[in-house]
Formats: C-alpha cells, structure tokens, sequence
C-alpha cells in the first residue's frame, strides 16, 4: 500500500509521515517561502514604481520579476516531483493526503506558503489594474492633446465647406 494509500483510507489509521520525506518536503516549502518573498518584494517595487510613474529601470524590473516567476514555478515543480516520487497523487489530491498525515511544522509552513501564494496574485492583479488605469490617463491625455476627444457631433464647416472641429483644433498662430 502507497503511502497516499495509508493516509487516505478512513478505515486505516493515519501513518504519520516519513521523518526522512517530511524533512524533504519541508525544505521545499521553505525554498517555495523564499522564492515568494523575493517575487513579492519585487511587486512591491514594481507597484510603486507604477504608482510614482518612474519608467527608469522598469524594464530590468520586469526581467527580474520574470526570472523570479519562473524560479518560484521551478521550485513547486521539485516539491510536485517529490509528492509523486513518494507514490502520492499529482495535484491537490497528493498535497491534501500528504498533509493529513504530515508533522505540524510541514502543515504550517504549507499554509503559509498557500497565503503567500494567494498574496502574490492579489499584488500581482492589482499591479495590472495600475497598467490599466496609467494606460488609460494616457489614452485620454493622448486624445485631449490631439483633438480625438471632441465628438463627431461637435464638427462644424469650415472655410472650404469642409467638416472640421470646433475652433478649438485651430493653429495657436491663427487663434
């Protein structure tokens, strides 16, 4: 029997986690811990920075934001390879028969990881409502300085007998 077999029967009283795996497991978390808190760190800078309108540097932001992302990707990648390794199922499956029969230090630490985790996404989505919204001041900065913010309604004739805007579209040098 598998140990994920072990711990999911109900009939069968929970085996408590191998010490040996339960360390490795552990270790694992605490990397996906740290990778998190850099990523988070990151989206921090990154939101003040969007915040503040400060573009200087933005790009190498990114990268590193991109670097970190895919660190934190590559670490819960070791920690699934080990679950499986160890006969448990892939998925939240094998995290939940992992954790009902796991040390309390291993439980804590996963839930930790698992607020971090929904942390980082919340700073992450909120960051690109901040793209959004900039993007948006500068759409309409953009058509108050071109005249696209006027409505076709607002056109009048001009000197040819042509469509034109209001005289507010006319040359500084004619005004």
């Amino acid at each position: 029997m598998s140990p994920a077999q072990r711990g999911h029967s109900e009939r069968t009283p929970r085996q408590p986690l191998d010490t040996e795996l339960a360390e490795r497991l552990l270790a694992r978390v605490e990397r996906c811990q740290a990778r998190a808190d850099e990523l988070a760190a990151t989206l921090d800078a990154e939101a003040q920075r969007l915040v503040d309108r400060q573009l200087d540097g933005f790009d190498a932001l990114l990268r590193r934001k991109g670097a970190q992302v895919e660190a934190l990707e590559e670490a819960e990648q070791q920690l699934r390879r080990i679950l499986t390794e160890a006969g448990y199922p892939a998925g939240t499956a094998g995290v939940r028969a992992v954790l009902r029969s796991a040390p309390e230090s291993l439980r804590a630490a996963w839930g930790e990881l698992e607020h971090q985790l929904r942390t980082i996404q919340a700073r992450n989505e909120a960051n690109g409502r901040l793209i959004h919204r900039n993007l948006d001041h500068t759409r309409r900065l953009l058509d108050l300085a071109t005249g696209a913010h006027e409505r076709a309604d607002e056109l009048t004739y001009g000197t040819h007998g042509g469509y034109t805007t209001s005289s507010r579209s006319r040359r500084i040098t004619q005004a």
